[in-house]
C-alpha cells in the first residue's frame, strides 16, 4: 500500500511541474503586437543591467509582455528588455502581397536567417519602418518577421458600403476560425484594399481587418469627369514641390529615394514607359515610398511632332505598364521638352504640368550648379526640374533639401502644391 501512494506522489509531482512549465511557455509566445522606438535605446537582459543591442529611433519590435515600466521584446534574434517610455503604437502602412511565389517571412533581415512562414499572395500585410530597403517588417495575424520588399506594392483602394440586412464580423486574417476583431454596422462605408477568395480586406477610421465579401456591396456613385489640364498657382503655404524626369534608373533613383526618406520629403516622378519595362522594382520602390507618379511618355518623343494617333499611343502605353507595375495609373502628365498643344491636351485626363524652375541639370552634369538654380530660384509654390538619371543630380539633392528646410519650406508632390 505505501510503495503504491508513493508512486501516486511522484506522478502528481510530475504532472504538476509539466503544468507549470507549459504555462511558462505559452506566456512566453510572442503577442505579434508591434511598437516602434522612439528614440535611439539599449536593450536589456533580465537582469536590466547587461546592454545586448542598440536600436534606432523608429525601429519595429515585437512586444511580448509589459510590466513595472519596463518592455519585453523581440528584435530578429534578440528576446530583452526596454523602458516602455522609449515605445510607442504605430500606424502600419498596408501593402498587398504580389509576386510570382508566396514570399517567405524570416526572423531577420538575412536571406540565409529562420523561415518563420510564408505569406498567400493577394494578402493585406501591415508594413512597419521603412518601404524602400530590400528587406521590411511585416505582420499578418500572428506572424511578423522580415520579407522582401519586392514582394509587396501599395494597394488600389475602392470605396464599399456593408449590406443593410446584417453587421460584419471584422476577422484579424482571412480565415472564420481566425480571432474576431470588432464590427461593421449595417450600411456603413468601409474602404476595401483586396478580395481574396471570398474575403475582403477593409479600414474604416477605426477598424480594419478581414470581412466576408458577400456582406459588402459596391455604392451608387456619379460618373467622374474628365479632369482638365492646370497649371501651377501659388500655394497658400510655403510649398515647393521637387520633380524628377526620365527615369526609373536603377543607381541613381535609389539613391535619391534614400536622401528624400532622410528629409521626410515627398516628390513627384516622372517616368518614360520604356525605362519602366527595364526596372519595374525601382517604380514600385518609389510607389510603395509615398511619392507621385507621373507619365513622361513612352520613350520621350517630342509630342508635337507625332501624328494625333501616335500621341496617344505614347501616353496610353505609359499608364498601361506603370498600372501594371503599381496598381494605379499615373496622377499627372509632363510634356517631353515641355513641348505641347491643345492636341496633346485634349488627350489628358490629369493635369499638364511643367516647371517654374529649370535647374538644367541635364546640360552642365554640375552639382553645384544644380544647387545654385534651386537656391537662387526657389519660392512658395515653385515647382523645380530635374532628372533621376544624372548621378551630380542625386549628388545635388542633400544639400537643396538642407537648405529648402532651414528655410522653412515643405517638399510635397505636385498634385498636393496644386490642391488635387
Amino acid at each position: 500500500m505505501r510503495k503504491i501512494l508513493y508512486f501516486l506522489l511522484i506522478v502528481f509531482c510530475i504532472i504538476g511541474v509539466s503544468l507549470v512549465n507549459n504555462e511558462r511557455v505559452h506566456a512566453a509566445a510572442p503577442s505579434a503586437t508591434i511598437k516602434i522606438t522612439t528614440k535611439e535605446t539599449e536593450v536589456f537582459d533580465e537582469t536590466l543591467q547587461k546592454k545586448l543591442i542598440t536600436l534606432s529611433k523608429a525601429t519595429p519590435v515585437i512586444v511580448l509582455s509589459e510590466a513595472d515600466g519596463w518592455t519585453e521584446i523581440q528584435y530578429k534574434t534578440v528576446i530583452g528588455y526596454i523602458p516602455s517610455e522609449y515605445l510607442k503604437s504605430a500606424s502600419p502602412q498596408y501593402m498587398l502581397v504580389q509576386a510570382k511565389e508566396e514570399p517567405l517571412v524570416r526572423v531577420t533581415n538575412n536571406l540565409q536567417s529562420e523561415i518563420k512562414g510564408k505569406l498567400h499572395l493577394n494578402t493585406i500585410v501591415e508594413l512597419y519602418g521603412s518601404a524602400t530597403a530590400d528587406f521590411v517588417f511585416v505582420k499578418y495575424g500572428k506572424l511578423a518577421g522580415f520579407v522582401n520588399q519586392q514582394a509587396l506594392v501599395k494597394p488600389v483602394s475602392k470605396a464599399m458600403i456593408v449590406k443593410s440586412s446584417a453587421d460584419l464580423v471584422v476577422r484579424e486574417i482571412a480565415s472564420s476560425s481566425s480571432q474576431e476583431i470588432g464590427v461593421l454596422r449595417k450600411n456603413s462605408s468601409v474602404t476595401m484594399l483586396t478580395n481574396l477568395k471570398g474575403w475582403a480586406f477593409v479600414t474604416t477610421d477605426k477598424l480594419s481587418g478581414y470581412v466576408l465579401t458577400n456582406g459588402l456591396i459596391t455604392p451608387p456613385v456619379e460618373k467622374e469627369k474628365p479632369v482638365k489640364p492646370v497649371t501651377p498657382k501659388p500655394a497658400t503655404d510655403k510649398k515647393i514641390a521637387l520633380t524628377f524626369d526620365d527615369g526609373p534608373h536603377p543607381k541613381v533613383t535609389k539613391q535619391i529615394l534614400k536622401t528624400l526618406e532622410k528629409y521626410d520629403a515627398k516628390a513627384t516622378f516622372f517616368v518614360v514607359g520604356q525605362e519602366v519595362k527595364e526596372h519595374p522594382e525601382i517604380l514600385k520602390a518609389v510607389y510603395n515610398a509615398g511619392h507621385e507618379i507621373g507619365n513622361h511618355t513612352f520613350n520621350h518623343e517630342k509630342l508635337t511632332t507625332l501624328q494625333p494617333e501616335d500621341i496617344k499611343l505614347q501616353i496610353q502605353s505609359t499608364d498601361a505598364i506603370i498600372k501594371s507595375t503599381i496598381g494605379q495609373r499615373a496622377t499627372v502628365f509632363r510634356p517631353p521638352y515641355g513641348s505641347y498643344d491643345e492636341t496633346i491636351t485634349d488627350q489628358l485626363n490629369v493635369p499638364n504640368v511643367l516647371w517654374t524652375i529649370d535647374t538644367l541639370d541635364w546640360k552642365h552634369r554640375d552639382s553645384k550648379k544644380t544647387v545654385l538654380a534651386v537656391k537662387e530660384g526657389a519660392k512658395n509654390g515653385s515647382i523645380v526640374l530635374m532628372h533621376d538619371i544624372h548621378q551630380t543630380t542625386a549628388d545635388a539633392l542633400d544639400e537643396i533639401l538642407a537648405t529648402l528646410q532651414k528655410q522653412g519650406y515643405e517638399f510635397v508632390t505636385v498634385s498636393e502644391l496644386l490642391g488635387k
